[in-house]
């Protein structure tokens, strides 16, 4: 009989392609969303389910935000820290996700956006310059706007807008949950207003048509990532400077 033959070996693959295949195997971290109230609402789900039995699935969600606004500063704490550790766990995550050659995707919000647009017919609504405007920025964005001129102050002369965003980042980030509370308060009443204008904003427009502003269902993931990229755009611009 004859001899076996040994399988040649093969020849190593190339740098990129191995960086390649390596990026394919990552697996992009998934953001927390919806901050602490995102947090107690996933927790307290399946009670609010139990009590909504046979009631619209909205009335899970009014339950929750009902539910969230009686809870005192104390109470809410715990759950303000565990945002907060998990989002220093996904940001960290994402960063090892992108040094190791993975490419960030697109959120749940801004997907959600693109696919509403396609069916549209790729043409971006025009907004309606008479729709209520969604407040934006959260409890942080109220915050800046009734401290900005405080921050400004406490700056040098001639600070530019990257040092007034940055200093009021800082000073929200120092603030603890008691503190912040009074802004909290103030946005959810600017929220609610908002959401009463939208209502009776809707009944003078015709079946199907969007008014020009972002659905509810993205309000919350969208709030969320308007508050991240205002804190952390200062720190994107000072790196480049």
């Amino acid at each position: 009989s004859s001899p076996s033959r040994a399988t040649p070996a093969l020849p190593p693959l190339p740098k990129t392609a191995r960086c390649r295949l390596a990026a394919m195997a990552l697996v992009q971290p998934k953001k927390p969303a919806g901050g602490a109230y995102g947090i107690f609402s996933n927790e307290m789900r399946p009670q609010f389910q139990q009590q909504c039995k046979g009631k619209p699935i909205t009335a899970v969600s009014k339950l929750a935000s009902e539910e969230w606004k009686k809870l005192t500063a104390a109470q809410k704490e715990p759950y303000e820290k565990r945002y907060k550790a998990a989002k220093e766990k996904y940001d960290k995550d994402m960063a090892a996700f992108l040094a190791g050659g993975g490419v960030k995707q697109k959120g749940a919000a801004a997907l959600r956006a693109e696919k509403r647009q396609a069916k549209e017919g790729g043409k971006k609504t025009k907004k309606d310059p008479n729709a209520p405007k969604r407040p934006a920025g959260g409890a942080y964005g109220v915050f800046v706007s009734e401290n900005r001129a405080k921050i400004m102050k406490s700056l040098p002369a001639g600070s530019n807008v990257t040092m007034i965003s940055k200093e009021g980042a800082r000073q929200w980030k120092e603030m603890s949950a008691a503190a912040k509370k009074p802004f909290e308060d103030k946005y959810k009443a600017k929220a609610e207003a908002y959401k009463k204008a939208m209502e009776e904003y809707a009944k003078t427009q015709p079946a199907g048509a969007k008014g020009g502003e972002e659905d509810e269902e993205d309000a919350g993931e969208e709030e969320e990532e308007e508050e991240e990229e205002a804190q952390a755009a200062p720190k994107k611009r000072a790196r480049k400077a």
